[in-house]
């Protein structure tokens, strides 16, 4: 896994190279830092360049999972100029950036899908006509939000900064009050570019998905199950040819009649075990793997995706079902031997999202998460089955 997110941060670090990134270019995502990018088009001095994530519209859907994600891009824009660069993220052999010119930068806002309450609000790039993967729109920046005001206020001052540096115009909502809750927003930790390029936190259909794309899943261990279901495959095929050869001058049900058979069994169902699991994934063509999604009211940590890595939407995870808002107490950062764990912590205890080796990596996706779920998470709630149960067990002691 290790030299595989160093592989997958050193192809990316190199698209972001092609489009002229260097230590003295900063590279931002607005949707899971959006105080930090705004921050940066405010002091961006004249033909200086800012390299922000945008994400494309989401590809085909299968039935019971959301949309197919896509590899999200790097955008350059430089102040004065409507013009911007474009260049995959994931450094997946798209090493050639695309010109486009922005005509108007939108923040949009619209209804959580499957939600009773909840607005996601978008910084949209309306782009002018082009034969590239990046078609009309392209986001900048989303964030889903219990309030219509809380997420306007987090986007407005990025979506007008932008607009200045671009020289376009801007369309805002003018119907919602103007605070300054996003000014009072803190940073994340900053990451380099290569590991930023690893993570998007964006809509997938129904879901809020916090995605890692130097993870690919069941396709991560594949030589692995291969190779230890292979020499199960050869100890178990030895094991019945001894037996077949010495089964003549063994007593029929003896003990070592009994030994070998089980024996030579158990390494035939070991050698199964691993070929089947090595067979789902190869079967298996996802560039990347989620690691937490939000929908519904409701929070699940790694959970089930089709084989081309869509998340479902019955909201099941590795873990078990999804999890109410309200149950989640937390999600911090904690030390796992030397190594540092995204734990969410809740009231049907601990679950650990990402466990990397880079500090400040875990601390700026366990911020975004912990922000998005206050964002999403009602203001007054009724208490849940497992939190009245608590409370009974409580009082009656």
């Amino acid at each position: 896994m290790a030299q595989h997110v160093s592989s997958f941060e050193q192809s990316a670090e190199a698209a972001i190279r092609s489009l002229g990134g260097s230590d003295r270019v900063q590279a931002v995502d607005g949707s899971t830092d959006p105080a930090r990018a705004s921050e940066a088009l405010s002091t961006l001095a004249e033909k200086a360049c800012v390299l922000l994530r945008a994400s494309l519209d989401s590809g085909a859907t299968e039935p019971g999972f959301a949309p197919v994600p896509l590899s999200p891009y790097w955008i350059k824009v430089t102040r004065g100029s409507a013009e911007i660069q474009a260049v995959s993220a994931v450094g997946n052999g798209e090493t050639k950036p695309v010109t486009r010119k922005v005509g108007r930068v939108i923040m949009e806002q619209a209804p959580v899908p499957e939600s009773e309450v909840g607005t996601i609000t978008r910084v949209v790039l309306s782009l002018d006509k082009g034969g590239d993967a990046l078609g009309s729109n392209v986001t900048v920046a989303e964030v889903w939000t219990a309030e219509d005001v809380t997420g306007a206020n987090r986007l407005r001052t990025l979506a007008s900064r932008l607009a200045r540096v671009l020289a376009v115009p801007a369309s805002l909502p003018n119907n919602l009050p103007t605070t300054e809750s996003e000014l009072n927003d803190k940073t994340l930790p900053e990451v380099s570019p290569g590991a930023l390029s690893r993570f998007v936190l964006r809509a997938e259909g129904p879901r809020l998905v916090l995605r890692d794309f130097a993870n690919t899943g069941p396709r991560e261990n594949l030589s692995t199950h291969v190779l230890i279901g292979l020499v199960f495959a050869c100890a178990a095929g030895t094991s019945w040819y001894f037996f077949a050869n010495t089964r003549a001058s063994l007593t029929a049900l003896s003990a070592p009649y009994i030994a070998w058979i089980a024996g030579s069994a158990i390494l035939t169902l070991a050698a199964v075990a691993f070929l089947g699991v090595a067979q789902f994934a190869g079967r298996y063509s996802a560039t990347s793997a989620p690691l937490v999604a939000f929908g519904g009211g409701k929070l699940v940590v790694q959970p089930w995706v089709s084989r081309k890595g869509a998340v479902g939407l019955d909201l099941e995870g590795r873990f078990g079902a999804a999890i109410d808002l309200v149950e989640v107490q937390s999600i911090t950062v904690e030390d796992r031997k030397g190594k540092h764990a995204v734990e969410v912590k809740t009231d049907h205890g601990p679950f650990d999202a990402l466990v990397t080796d880079d500090h400040a990596l875990a601390e700026m996706v366990a911020g975004a998460l912990a922000r998005t779920l206050s964002d999403l998470r009602p203001k007054v709630s009724r208490p849940t089955a497992k939190q009245r149960a608590r409370l009974r067990a409580a009082t009656a002691q």
